[in-house]
């Protein structure tokens, strides 16, 4: 069996949750979901959060033209090299620029300089939940799940 795990991120990128609220959604996320494990993780610059093998494909949110992975992985490739600083890119089907958190990922994905790890939820994160942790952190979030 493999495990799961549900990342809760904030809509910003570049936003870093102060470590009383991120501490204080880690503790509500750990009263209300049945899980193996809970922690959070924070980095200076956003880092890629994936959804493991779950994507599937990555469109344009524009003209909503499917993206190439070749594509995608050269300009991740660059965005890397500069250490997610700027995720601005430039679309290869209608030229407009756009961030690379803001691609419609199927499964979801995004990136985030903070993050709150759930392993193995024993059932799927409910909205109250959600909006609970959004309350606690005062920000929109956006939920990954991944296997890995």
């Amino acid at each position: 069996m493999s495990d799961s795990m549900v990342k809760i991120i904030p809509k910003d990128p570049f936003y870093k949750i102060p470590e009383p609220a991120l501490q204080a959604a880690e503790d509500f996320v750990k009263t209300h979901i049945r899980c193996d494990a809970v922690n959070t993780q924070c980095s200076e610059t956003p880092v890629f959060v994936d959804c493991g093998g779950n994507l599937e494909k990555i469109f344009c949110p524009e003209c909503h033209t499917e993206l190439d992975f070749d594509w995608w992985g050269e300009v991740m490739g660059r965005a890397d090299e500069n250490g997610f600083t700027s995720l601005e890119t430039e679309l290869p089907c209608c030229g407009k620029m756009i961030s690379l958190n803001d691609l419609q990922y199927d499964f979801p994905c995004g990136f985030a300089c903070s993050r709150i790890c759930i392993l193995n939820p024993q059932r799927l994160t409910e909205d109250t939940v959600i909006d609970s942790v959004e309350t606690i952190l005062g920000i929109g979030v956006r939920v990954i799940t991944s296997h890995i």
